[in-house]
């Protein structure tokens, strides 16, 4: 006898490791830059998330503080979880922050060599959604090996700022830019 509806048990590929991806940029010649390293500790995440939000405020960009923020949460989560257990003492996890005035991007390190993870869930998974929501909410992301001491890896997350430009096409209409670009409208003082 059943008391409500089950939910049916579906098939779920195995995770699929992500290629590895460069992000192209040479982040110590921005302007605008910021690190913050972290422990790998619970506490980790919401330190991150309010930092990022803090910076991206400072800098004039509260547009796309909100999405940042809860990349951030997603990447260091996973630092911290890929980071548990690999050392007797805390991991570092290392957080980048940096834009040139055409893109933003973030950057979590951890000390885990092992790379993330795409996986394929069912509706009734509980987790594992954290990489989709960062492709989502971002123009693009990807990883690298790091070649610092104690960090191994480094997943970044990259948002396109609209240019004069492209505000400038969009015209008094405010019409959308393209679905596909992901940009952020920025306003700037």
């Amino acid at each position: 006898m059943t008391t409500g509806p089950i939910a049916p048990s579906l098939p779920v590929a195995a995770p699929v490791p992500v290629p590895a991806s460069e992000h192209g940029h040479s982040l110590h010649r921005w302007p605008l830059r910021d690190a913050i390293t972290l422990g790998a500790l619970d506490g980790a995440v919401p330190s991150a998330r309010a930092h990022v939000r803090q910076i991206l405020q400072e800098w004039h960009y509260p547009a796309l503080s909100q999405d940042a923020a809860v990349v951030v949460s997603e990447l260091v989560t996973n630092a911290v979880i890929a980071s548990a257990g690999l050392r007797p003492a805390i991991a570092p996890v290392q957080i980048w922050l940096g834009s040139d005035t055409r893109c933003v991007l973030v950057a979590v390190a951890d000390a885990s060599p092992r790379p993330p993870l795409r996986m394929s869930l069912g509706p009734y998974a509980e987790g594992g959604r954290g990489l989709a929501v960062v492709a989502a909410l971002s123009s693009r992301w990807g990883w690298h090996p790091a070649i610092m001491p104690e960090l191994l890896k480094v997943v970044w997350a990259e948002w396109r700022l609209p240019s004069a430009a492209d505000e400038d096409s969009r015209g008094a209409a405010g019409l959308p830019a393209s679905e596909n670009s992901h940009s952020i409208s920025v306003t700037r003082r």
